[in-house]
């Protein structure tokens, strides 16, 4: 047989042989990954205002909403799977990824789709950013679509489909080299800086930004343009009479965009770095009772999650309002109903059985 040969990738997913993928447990790659994750979740907060959704960001246009803000961010996410490409030797050097049959897939962004669309957010909008803000819907939307995903990806025999070796992954653990953690170090100081820096230009304009009244509205209608959502706003209600809202100037509506753009390429650079953008690695983790179980993608979601924690709660505490916008439009529903759980359990069973969701399909 072949010798096996080590994935070309970011985070390496697996090592290869003719037939079969053992796969390699990345805790490096994935914390580093979750970090880049929560830094741009949380500039999303501070430049936006609102909170970081990839499957949002996909659903509205399709619903007529087209929103500068969502391209931006899109094209961001596209940019980083475009240089990851081009920095792996194009598309020709990539290595084979592992894919199971193509119906499968399709059931798969099926139900991701739906299952995103109904319980209003994904494994960002809600797994990261909404457990971040300490949601009740959000930890309750997350413990849904990952038992029906443990469930799903187990009964569907996903990593047989993957061709996934009976491999222990916890033996066969992979670290990055210092250079590759320098460069990811490198990358998300810049981050941090381009944030501020947009942050700065924006905080000049606020000054020029103008005073509307919502008067005589009541209930979720009368304050649905103040409450637009990322991931799980539906069902908010209100009886405020009089509400006033300043208007972003022209200057932080197009700074707004730019700073989308840059936050959808270091949330794509992180989604690359963790690994998370290989099928193999997000089966790996769901397949809980295989012997190649491979916990990288905890790592993933525990590295953003220590990060916005404490970073969303500062923003919110010391940020009167949004750099790029004119005030915080976060989610505020608190219920939790048969449509979550219904959105939960969909999305599992595509994640599941396909080993994907929103975020990883950018490349």
């Amino acid at each position: 047989s072949r010798a096996a040969l080590s994935v070309a990738a970011a985070a390496p997913a697996a090592a290869v042989t003719a037939t079969m993928t053992s796969l390699q447990f990345t805790p490096v790659h994935a914390l580093c990954g979750g970090a880049l994750l929560g830094i741009a979740s949380i500039a999303k907060l501070a430049l936006t205002g609102r909170v970081l959704g990839v499957s949002e960001s996909f659903k509205r246009p399709l619903t007529g909403d087209v929103r500068g803000s969502d391209a931006a961010f899109l094209a961001g996410l596209l940019f980083a799977g475009a240089m990851h490409t081009a920095i792996s030797g194009g598309v020709a050097a990539m290595p084979h990824e592992p894919m199971v049959p193509l119906a499968q897939v399709a059931l798969a962004g099926f139900l991701v789709g739906v299952g995103s669309s109904l319980g209003n957010g994904c494994t960002s909008g809600h797994g990261i950013c909404g457990n971040a803000r300490l949601s009740p819907r959000s930890m309750a939307y997350t413990c849904v679509f990952m038992l029906f995903g443990f469930g799903a990806a187990t009964l569907a025999g996903t990593n047989a489909a993957l061709g996934i070796a009976e491999a222990s992954a916890l033996r066969n653990v992979a670290y990055p080299a210092a250079a590759s953690v320098a460069h990811w170090a490198a990358l998300a100081a810049a981050a941090v800086a381009a944030f501020a820096a947009l942050g700065f230009l924006a905080s000049g304009s606020r000054g020029s930004s103008t005073a509307r009244t919502l008067a005589g509205k009541t209930g979720n209608a009368g304050l649905e343009p103040l409450l637009a959502s990322e991931s799980d706003s539906v069902g908010a209600t209100t009886n405020a009479q009089n509400v006033q809202r300043r208007l972003p100037s022209a200057r932080q509506k197009k700074l707004d965009v730019v700073s989308d753009f840059v936050i959808g390429a270091i949330f794509g650079a992180g989604l690359v770095v963790s690994g998370m953008i290989h099928p193999a690695k997000v089966s790996g983790f769901l397949s809980a009772t295989s012997a190649a179980w491979d916990p990288s993608l905890a790592l993933v979601m525990g590295g953003a999650l220590a990060l916005c924690v404490p970073g969303f709660a500062l923003v919110r505490k010391t940020v009167k309002s949004p750099a790029c916008a004119a005030d915080f439009s976060t989610p505020t529903a608190t219920r939790m109903d048969a449509k979550l759980a219904l959105g939960g359990m969909c999305f599992g069973i595509g994640w599941g059985i396909g080993g994907i969701c929103p975020g990883p399909a950018v490349v």
